[in-house]
């Protein structure tokens, strides 16, 4: 049997379900997956809403990324065998379950050796934090960033690669999560109590040579004022959606490519990027793993949870009582 999350209608976290099914064969050219953790995204939240464009319809299962072992192949299927430990990247729907289906381009083979748990924790945050400072940004050493939500899933990922990277950076968070910041060697930023525009004038007054924004709403504009004379902003997430925030000021800064001083925008989409560049995304998700085995990445882990609480996970994301990722264990 498969046990599997859905959502049954758009709304609170009390639309989720759990439910058995039979197991079926895996068509062809399509792999069957034993999840034994799947990844738990903000991301997700915004689709049960439905407040994110191309809202999967109800009933549907969430999730965009899990770690497993080969359990079935369908028929013509040549690159991966039974037993193989393999990360599987969904285009938003799928992952809460313990077995997924799955074809080619969706499986990335993994070492046998690594930590589930830690490898799903490097797959959706880490290749969105290093595609958005390498693959767009294209960070030099010395730079200034500005990361905010630097303590969440993918806020975290972007301190730590930044840090390798050698970049001076710094984070907004709630107070009580400053410590998390500064471990990476970033300076906080209070964003409840602090005007983030100012204490950056005071700063670094030089400007960012990158903002990260995944806030959206007029977010945008003010982290904008922040930039360099050559400084990129780079928009991806849009939780502002989740407050109930007017979202048509984010919609026509998304229609931009450069703000009124003709610093270039980006909106960036993993599974945008991942369709179009395939070989990015495979190549990203292998090196980041490399990263992981050397030890030179520790993905920050706050809550590690039975498949079967997919509801309370997604609560721990939505009052930001979490920090780094949340994970759903299957056993």
């Amino acid at each position: 049997m498969n046990t599997r999350v859905i959502v049954t209608r758009y709304g609170g976290p009390q639309v989720i379900d759990v439910i058995e099914e039979p197991l079926r064969k895996p068509e062809r050219g399509e792999i069957r997956v034993k999840v034994e953790a799947a990844g738990v995204a903000l991301a997700d939240i915004m689709r049960r809403e439905g407040k994110v464009p191309l809202s999967p319809i109800p009933p549907f299962t969430p999730g965009y990324d899990a770690i497993g072992i080969v359990d079935e192949l369908g028929e013509g299927v040549q690159k991966y065998l039974v037993g193989d430990k393999v990360a599987v990247f969904f285009n938003g729907t799928g992952g809460y379950a313990s077995y997924v289906y799955a074809m080619d381009d969706e499986v990335v083979g993994i070492p046998a050796h690594i930590d589930s748990v830690t490898a799903v924790a490097a797959i959706l945050n880490y290749v969105t934090a290093y595609q958005m400072l390498h693959r767009i940004a294209k960070v030099a050493e010395g730079e200034r960033i500005l990361i905010h939500g630097a303590s969440g899933g993918v806020g975290t990922a972007l301190l730590e690669l930044g840090k390798l990277a050698k970049l001076e950076m710094y984070g907004t968070a709630s107070l009580a999560k400053h410590s998390i910041v500064s471990q990476y060697g970033a300076m906080p930023i209070d964003y409840r109590n602090e005007d983030f525009v100012d204490a950056l004038r005071i700063q670094a007054p030089e400007g960012m040579d990158t903002v990260f924004d995944p806030i959206g709403g007029r977010n945008y504009e003010r982290s904008m004022k922040t930039l360099s004379k050559n400084g990129r902003f780079i928009g991806y997430g849009y939780t502002s959606i989740l407050q109930q925030e007017d979202s048509e000021e984010w919609e026509s800064l998304a229609g931009n490519r450069t703000t009124g001083k003709g610093n270039p925008i980006y909106l960036y989409s993993i599974t945008s990027l991942k369709k179009e560049r395939l070989d990015w995304f495979k190549e990203d998700v292998r090196f980041l793993l490399s990263l992981l085995e050397e030890g030179k990445i520790n993905p920050l882990i706050s809550y590690r949870l039975p498949l079967r609480e997919a509801a309370h996970a997604q609560e721990l994301l939505e009052k930001s009582i979490s920090v780094g990722k949340v994970v759903l264990i299957c056993e």
